[in-house]
């Protein structure tokens, strides 16, 4: 048998030796820019160190000068049917920032209208809640769910007005006045004529009610008390018969609706006392931020760059000038 290599494997040993070749060449080029590079660093040491103090310099000056941006988080619950109205509100504010009208801004916030940077509101999903006050409100849920999946209409804003809660995000420039620019925010939207007679209609209203029940429970009361005392002298004892007395069972059911109709009553009345009634308020929540450098690295960092940079292009442009006269 002849042992002579195979055309097939002269070919594999020439393709192999062709790969190490250009592997060898990339390496001594590698090695060779390499070499360049600390060579100009070395030539220009004095310049590179001075831009070095420069850029550190700079950068502490950016780091104790610079303002932070803190996210500042209210609570709030929309009165009157007014969600539509705050939602685009946020986002007539929201416009005006991309579009940076200033006229529309300081109108609003004073001196501080260029202070505030983005503004977010997101209902408070809360469906089991709204759905467990009362059989109508359940009725309202399937009918829109018909059509929807779950996650969908759960974040669906056409929804969101049947939430109670809604959570506003204020993005803004340092920390001294976050309370104050919230406050201006927050009147804004709280001054509007339609909603304000809107809710003097149903704070009296409310009121009314709320007097209404408490006659209607004293009124209970008295019958139930004169049930009891007839009830007495028919049986000649305290104890009360409730099935001689059928009536004496609806009275304190009804009792008890009402008792649960005032209770609902009066933290209504205690949530209308804004259009946009300020739940909870927290200034100054630095927001999370994800991979960032310090000013003092990257200022030097940068400058150092910008000094290579400018002596790459006339490298390169001498280079291109060089093959051109070439050909």
């Amino acid at each position: 048998m002849s042992n002579q290599p195979t055309h097939s494997n002269q070919t594999e040993e020439i393709d192999l030796g062709y790969l190490f070749k250009k592997l060898g060449d990339f390496f001594k080029r590698c090695v060779k820019l390499l070499f360049l590079i600390i060579a100009f660093f070395i030539k220009f040491k004095i310049i590179v160190i001075f831009l070095i103090l420069i850029g550190l310099a700079y950068g502490y000056y950016k780091d104790i000068t610079s303002k932070k941006i803190y996210a500042n988080e209210a609570i709030v619950i929309p009165n009157f049917g007014s969600v539509d109205y705050l939602y685009d509100k946020v986002k007539a504010i929201n416009t005006k920032i991309s579009a940076n009208d200033t006229l529309y801004l300081q109108a609003i916030l004073d001196t501080n209208f260029r202070k505030i940077k983005k503004i977010e509101i997101e209902p408070i999903i809360d469906i089991y809640n709204f759905a467990a006050q009362s059989r109508e409100n359940i009725d309202i849920f399937r009918i829109l769910f018909q059509n929807q999946e779950l996650a969908e209409f759960v974040e669906d804003l056409t929804t969101s007005k049947y939430y109670k809660y809604h959570r506003i995000n204020f993005t803004v420039v340092g920390n001294e006045d976050s309370e104050l620019i919230i406050k201006q925010l927050l009147d804004y939207f709280n001054n509007n004529e339609h909603y304000n007679q809107y809710q003097e209609i149903n704070t009296e209203n409310t009121a009314l009610l709320i007097k209404e029940s408490t006659i209607m429970i004293s009124q209970i009361d008295s019958l139930i008390q004169s049930a009891i005392r007839d009830s007495s002298k028919n049986n000649g004892s305290q104890s009360v018969n409730i099935n001689d007395k059928s009536d004496l069972g609806t009275l304190i059911f009804r009792k008890q609706e009402i008792l649960k109709s005032r209770l609902e009553l009066l933290t209504k009345e205690k949530d209308q006392v804004q259009i946009i009634k300020q739940v909870s308020l927290n200034y100054n929540l630095t927001p999370e931020k994800g991979f960032s450098i310090s000013n003092k690295i990257k200022y030097p960092i940068l400058f150092v760059l910008l000094f290579s940079l400018v002596f790459f292009i006339r490298y390169a442009y001498n280079k291109l000038e060089a093959i051109a006269k070439s050909n």
